[in-house]
């Protein structure tokens, strides 16, 4: 029996995805780009660790466990900068907008955050235009008193860069620093006396074509008042177009200053009179836009660390470097290192492959491997029971993980696949053969790979003519005919075809791009570093109709073939929106032929993160725009039909995922659990798993959404509504392990049984005061095939959808049994009825 009682629309007034639980399987064995990491100094055990695109995580046991603490502060997890108060541990900073070289519109952040609780809460103080936050620094005396350099927009010109300076907490700000509209903050770092501030500027751009690594405007600043005013500091610095220049002063003597500069005279650069002079002691070693740190060994002012590729290291002052003996077993790409004062032997280090602990001072290194934090560009999944997904990762390859595990721990990492290293982006799997699997690098590395024995192959196309080069994007797009297995499609400024799993390739297409001549193009008027660009950068073909392929550029073009390549047409006049964009996917329906979605970005050119998403009805001759009421800054990066229902839509944006039950008409956030994480893909397993690949929490999923065929304006209106359930199988699980390790990743598997959703549409705890999550007037009962109730269950009675699993057991209802009599029995296979009582 099911309540029903038609009402006024609500669900634009109401989350009602607030309670849905998504599973986050990681893995964690590869780890993800760490940007920052902070530890209290009378308790090293405490740890914070920014995540680049992932939020923060706390650890209170030197990495054993973490906690996400920054998951419910705002609208982004991209973390430029932390910082923690001297003088009140309790008192912490967060600076939203990852500030390196960063491609992603995930690396975007929301202005900078305090918590004055050790992390568990945050609230937003402003600087919200800022965009990236490279650094932040609290006087050691007064924590009211913070400076916070801004890297400012990564896209384009913007007036709230600089250095910006609060006296009362974060409740106002003075930009005390500021170049101008082009130029930002690269590093900051203050005095202990809290009056000798420096800071470093940086000038340059991003583009999809190109990048503007150094500029004229790059510099060292110095405040002698604790940042009211500045000078810009020259002698001994090197002059012209500079790069990144990173800052750090020694602890132990503070007159010692030093610099790393990345210009044609660059290098590391010594001051010992606080910045009036430097000498260059050293001319190799500089930094990048990917890397901006340097270290001082706070008990020795000429021991010091450089970020780079390889972590290097100094002993005296900076004249000689060693990579010897160091870090040199673990992930290269070095971002931030941590050094404990009181034993600088203890140190944590962060780089693109995760966190690391040394205990000797470098000599040693011990991976967590614990911390899910991977940064996903695509995802396939096999077509295995359970089944499996392979995703590519920034700097970390491309995995296989299982969906669930039959033992009793879940998933681990020891369960986890490798397919083929480098920057791992697009995969894809054989629907027929999950031995089959295409695992992809930058610039159109690919490789046919076996999962079972770890055999692998390089297929990736060559060109005929030298005259004639392939080009190929940093993320270049593949993927297996829906009609013929034996086919893949794989993207580079041609559309190319194999049917023999890469031992030959044919071209099926022109060059797709515009192709034009970039060598005289200019960013802020001068010459950048050119990327490669005039590339497919999405594609698909129509699992109806045979041949029939979309195909678009990161130049704005989009195209079509309805006869395998045969002849194609061009679309890119069609879409009703300017031409400098990007095609970040396109989505062939799987209802009708005639129907194809298409997302576009314009961020790289026009700092634009506006949603732009468009349908077409009858093959790509005319569009409309669906991107609807979905947030203002949202830039589409995945997209997902419902198998089952073609109104049901779902879309992965920069910072969470929106759903659709109308078509497109209008969106919902599908929250619950899941925090403002970029969604990069979106896919849907053969048993209605929704499958995300986060660009910052790995793989993240919500089991059998097959419910969300019946989701319309009338189930959602009705006072209650029971949905449809997916049948339940039996399972077996084996024990792994006899104890657990705490320190083990490990991820839940789906819980057992049948997994039943619900909606209420009023909160069903009138007469809990006390917010106790049952109540009496709501009952779920199981019947069996002869209408005999077998199970009675207790069920939350919260405001918009609830889901539920019953474990397949019939429970006793005689209290005076014993416990072997009351013990649960698991019920034979058969059909089972479910009735949602609401009285």
């Amino acid at each position: 029996f099911v309540k029903s009682n038609s009402q006024e629309n609500r669900t634009d007034k109401f989350d009602v995805f607030k309670n849905i639980n998504w599973r986050y399987i990681g893995p964690g064995t590869m780890g993800g780009r760490i940007k920052d990491i902070e530890a209290l100094e009378t308790n090293p055990s405490v740890i914070y660790v920014a995540a680049a695109t992932g939020g923060i995580f706390k650890t209170v046991n030197r990495g054993i466990t973490w906690k996400p603490v920054f998951d419910k502060a705002g609208t982004s997890l991209s973390i430029g900068d932390m910082a923690i108060s001297a003088s009140n541990n309790n008192i912490i900073w967060a600076g939203t907008g990852e500030s390196g070289g960063e491609q992603s519109s995930t690396s975007v952040g929301d202005g900078v955050y305090k918590s004055i609780d050790g992390g568990e809460s945050w609230l937003c103080m402003g600087l919200e235009k800022t965009e990236h936050i490279a650094r932040i620094a609290i006087n050691q005396e007064n924590p009211d008193i913070v400076l916070v350099g801004a890297a400012g927009r990564l896209w384009g010109p913007n007036s709230e860069r600089g250095v910006y300076k609060t006296v009362d907490g974060g409740r106002s700000w003075k930009k005390v620093l500021y170049i101008n509209e082009n130029t930002g903050i690269a590093d900051l770092v203050m005095d202990p006396d809290g009056k000798t501030v420096y800071a470093s500027s940086y000038q340059h751009r991003r583009h999809a074509w190109g990048h503007f690594k150094e500029g004229p405007h790059t510099a060292i600043y110095r405040s002698k008042d604790g940042g009211d005013s500045w000078e810009k500091l020259e002698k001994g610095l090197p002059t012209g177009n500079t790069g990144r220049i990173a800052l750090d002063i020694a602890r132990s003597n503070p007159n010692v200053v030093y610099a790393c500069i990345n210009n044609k005279d660059g290098g590391v650069f010594r001051s010992e009179n606080k910045g009036n002079s430097w000498e260059r002691v050293n001319q190799r070693y500089k930094t990048s836009y990917w890397y901006g740190h340097i270290y001082v060994d706070p008990q020795n002012e000429d021991k010091l660390w450089v970020m780079g590729t390889s972590l290097a290291f100094s002993i005296d002052g900076g004249k000689t470097f060693s990579t010897e003996n160091t870090a040199s077993d673990i992930h290269v790409d070095h971002h931030v290192l941590w050094i404990d004062p009181a034993n600088p032997e203890l140190m944590y280090l962060g780089n693109d492959g995760g966190f690391h602990i040394t205990y000797e001072g470098g000599e040693n290194w011990r991976f967590i491997d614990n911390l899910p934090i991977g940064q996903y560009y695509a995802i396939a999944l096999d077509p295995r029971d359970p089944y499996w997904i392979y995703g590519g990762l920034q700097d970390n390859g491309t995995w296989g993980v299982p969906s669930e595990s039959n033992t009793n721990t879940g998933i681990m990492n020891e369960d986890v696949v490798y397919i083929s290293g480098g920057d791992g982006f697009y995969p894809a799997v054989d629907p027929t053969d999950y031995t089959v699997v295409y695992g992809e690098s930058q610039h159109g590395g690919l490789n046919l790979v076996n999962p079972i024995t770890g055999k692998s192959k390089n297929i990736k196309p060559r060109p005929i003519s030298k005259d004639d080069p392939y080009r190929f994007n940093w993320n270049s797009p593949l993927f297996v005919s829906p009609h013929d297995h034996n086919v893949l499609y794989f993207g580079g400024n041609k559309l190319f075809k194999t049917s023999d799993k890469g031992n030959s390739w044919e071209e099926v297409s022109p060059d797709m791009s515009k192709n034009q001549d970039k060598t005289e193009w200019k960013i802020m008027g001068l010459t950048p570093t050119f990327k490669a660009y005039a590339t497919i950068t999405a594609m698909g073909e129509s699992p109806i109709q045979k041949g029939l392929i979309f195909v678009g550029t990161d130049d704005g073009n989009i195209q079509m073939t309805s006869d395998g390549g045969r002849s194609w047409y061009d679309l890119s006049d069609n879409i009703p929106m300017v031409k400098d964009r990007f095609v970040t996917r396109v989505y062939p329906s799987n209802f009708d032929s005639g129907t194809v979605y298409i997302a576009l970005a314009r961020y790289y050119e026009a700092n634009d993160f506006s949603p732009y998403l468009f349908k077409s009805s009858d093959y790509g001759k005319s569009w409309i725009s669906i991107s609807g009421n979905l947030p203002e800054r949202a830039v589409v990066k995945g997209f997902a039909e419902h198998p089952a229902s073609k109104d049901v839509l779902f879309v992965g944006a920069h910072n969470g995922v929106q759903v659709s039950i109308n078509g497109g008409e209008n969106w919902m956030a599908l929250k619950g659990d899941l925090p403002p994480v970029g969604i990069d893909d979106i896919k849907i397993a053969p048993n209605n798993d929704l499958v995300l690949g986060s660009y910052g929490r790995g793989i993240i999923i919500l089991d059998d959404i097959d419910f969300m065929k019946d989701l319309t304006k009338s189930t959602l209106d009705s006072e209650a509504y029971l949905f449809s359930v997916t049948p339940a199988s039996k399972k077996s699980f084996k024990t792994r392990r006899m104890f657990t390790d705490p320190a083990k990743f490990k991820a839940r598997n789906p819980k057992y049984g049948a997994l039943i959703s619900y909606n209420l549409n009023e909160s069903i705890l009138e007469d809990n005061p006390e917010g106790v999550e049952y109540n009496k007037n709501l009952r779920m009962i199981i019947l069996d095939k002869e209408g005999k109730i077998i199970n009675e269950m207790k069920i939350p009675g919260n405001k918009g959808i609830n889901r539920v699993n019953w474990n397949l057991r019939k429970s006793s209802n005689n209290e005076n049994a014993s416990r072997f009599q009351r013990r649960e029995q698991e019920v034979e296979p058969g059909e089972y009825t479910v009735q949602l009582i609401v009285k």
